[in-house]
């Protein structure tokens, strides 16, 4: 019993540690929803842990036991790749001095939306906000397609 339970705390410490490696990678893009399935990997590879170490502990189990472990096991393996696959290439600075390259202009900071992310027509997009000519313009820069368009101008 005494190993069950270290066994089950080393998996839960990794689980966590795995969810902050997902933060602190995703943090540099102002990735807001970008840990979307991944918690639930984490969360569905810890359920079947503990499924197949707490009930499934009976002899006639076994084969049920060893089939949820794999399954936990390439959850939460799977999931950092998965997570890796789904990051944009482009953080906020790459998407700034593009816009600023092409635009021409200063970029200014934004007291209504900032640098952030908001959810425009379905997407993700950075906000970047350019003073040229003594008026302000708004792009929203898509990190996915690499394009950015002009908005709330």
């Amino acid at each position: 019993m005494e190993k069950r339970k270290r066994l089950l705390q080393g998996i839960l410490v990794v689980s966590v540690i795995e969810i902050l490696c997902f933060y602190f990678i995703g943090r540099d893009y102002l990735f807001i929803n970008g840990l979307d399935d991944m918690i639930t990997y984490v969360v569905v590879g810890n359920v079947f842990f503990f499924v197949s170490y707490f009930l499934l502990v009976e002899t006639s189990n076994f084969r049920k036991k060893y089939i949820l472990i794999i399954i936990a096991y390439v959850l939460l393996v799977v999931a950092p790749f998965v997570y890796k696959s789904h990051i944009p290439t482009f953080n906020a600075e790459d998407a700034t001095e593009i816009i600023q390259r092409t635009e021409g202009g200063k970029v200014v900071k934004d007291r209504v939306f900032g640098q952030t992310m908001i959810d425009y027509d379905g997407q993700e997009v950075y906000i970047i906000t350019i003073k040229k000519n003594k008026e302000i313009e708004r792009f929203a820069f898509d990190p996915k397609t690499e394009k950015y368009f002009s908005f709330g101008n």
